[in-house]
């Protein structure tokens, strides 16, 4: 009996590679075309938009054992991250392993066994199933009071740049997308407006030249407080300067315990006047949006970057053990606690690249599923551990209290965990 991949992005790729080296028989599927997930522009859903660049660096964004090319720019676009992800898919030769166009309805568990149902309203029964399918498919919409007259949507169906052309353009949040999104309404809308609701940190991409990620991790300071405190005083008063000098508003929290916002350019704009920061929304009537300070703006469209919300929508909630409406947390965000043969991939946020974290999560899936078949003392330890322990992923991190955090983890913690456990299993 084989287990199933559900999902064919970077996560679901990891997961092949990991179950083929196992010698695991497996079957990846994809509503999509072909391999790529949210970076393939060219499928019927998905966020994906033609300004989006990768946002750590190519050195260390790559999967373990296949670093990108050199010949890639410092931050690649989403068509040559694709290319990349596809080559990995062909490296590994998985396409043999692959049916895309196949949308998983419904996974049920009989008493052994899982029972899977696609769109074709076909079944077939698996030895287990790996739920690769990402974070960015349920839109998460803000609450915004009256009733607004101009055009509503999320930023999960901005494509380009000429949607805004002679419209005046709200984008409310500040994440990746949302400030990509927003440097585009600067260049191309009549007026241009980002809601936020609270300040953030900007980092600059490159620091002396060299992308801020790999400088951090070529010459960061070992002690994470100096090295936290040292790093906001050179924000504040070198590299970026006072936020309330382009508009912003002071963070209200500590340096990381927020996502920090990588984007020059919508500082560029904002010191330009090309778009104009706002706090967050109180209410919308009409095409009036009204915001916390109590200004108000005149807007046609405005685009929510607000996220997502982490749903399996195949699977029953009593599944995944979890309230209606509420997020599952599987141990060390990969093991279902209520079953041994239930996995979930790609769920984690962290402050940096994943996809060498997407191949540490597979290959201590390959781990499990191998010492269970075996039926190892490690496996049954194991099983006891993820259903009663709780186990820190964040190390001494905290974040503020929002859905998004929720899924953090910190890198550097988490890769050694995983790394410990993985030893226990093959050892």
């Amino acid at each position: 009996m084989k287990y199933l991949i559900i999902g064919a992005g970077p996560a679901g790729i990891a997961a092949g590679v990991a179950l083929k080296q196992a010698k695991i028989p497996f079957e990846i599927v994809d509503a999509g075309d072909s391999f790529g997930g949210i970076w393939d522009i060219g499928r019927q859903e998905t966020p994906m938009y033609q300004s989006a660049h990768f946002i750590s660096s190519k050195t260390l964004s790559g999967f373990q054992d296949f670093p990108m090319p050199d010949h890639y720019p410092d931050y690649p676009n989403h068509s040559l991250v694709l290319s990349y992800i596809q080559s990995y898919a062909e490296r590994h030769h998985l396409s043999g392993n692959a049916r895309f166009r196949t949308k998983v309805l419904k996974v049920v568990k009989t008493e052994s066994l899982w029972e899977v149902t696609f769109e074709n309203y076909k079944t077939k029964t698996y030895s287990g199933v790996i739920c690769a399918t990402g974070i960015t498919w349920e839109l998460n919409y803000p609450e915004v009071e009256g009733k607004f007259a101009g055009e509503f949507i999320h930023s999960f169906d901005y494509k380009e740049d000429e949607l805004f052309k002679g419209k005046k353009v709200l984008v409310i949040g500040a994440g990746n997308s949302g400030c990509d999104i927003a440097c585009d309404a600067a260049r191309t809308a009549e007026k241009a407006f980002i809601s936020m609701r609270r300040g953030y940190y900007f980092i600059p991409k490159y620091t002396l030249g060299i992308p801020s990620d790999l400088y951090k991790e070529r010459f960061g300071i070992p002690i994470k407080a100096l090295d936290r405190g040292i790093s906001q005083l050179l924000l504040n008063k070198v590299f970026v300067g006072n936020l309330k000098n382009y508009g912003l508003q002071k963070p209200d929290h500590k340096l990381m315990e927020s996502h920090p916002i990588m984007n020059s350019r919508l500082l560029h704009y904002l010191g330009h006047g090309d778009i104009k920061a706002k706090p967050n929304v109180v209410c919308a009537y009409d095409n009036q949006v009204t915001f916390q300070d109590g200004t108000t703006e005149e807007v046609d469209l405005i685009v929510a970057a607000t996220g997502y919300k982490r749903t399996f929508p195949f699977l029953d909630d009593t599944l995944l053990n979890i309230e209606k409406g509420k997020e599952p947390s599987p141990y060390l965000q990969i093991f279902s606690r209520k079953f041994d043969t239930l996995f979930f991939m790609g769920g984690i946020e962290v402050s940096s690249a994943v996809f060498a974290l997407f191949n540490q999560q597979a290959k201590l899936i390959a781990a499990f599923i191998g010492a269970k078949n075996e039926k190892r003392d490690t496996y049954k330890r194991f099983v006891r551990e993820k259903v009663e322990k709780e186990v820190n992923l964040r190390g001494n991190n905290t974040y503020i209290d929002t859905q998004r955090h929720q899924r953090y983890v910190d890198k550097k913690q988490y890769q050694k965990i995983l790394k410990q456990q993985l030893k226990t299993f093959t050892r």
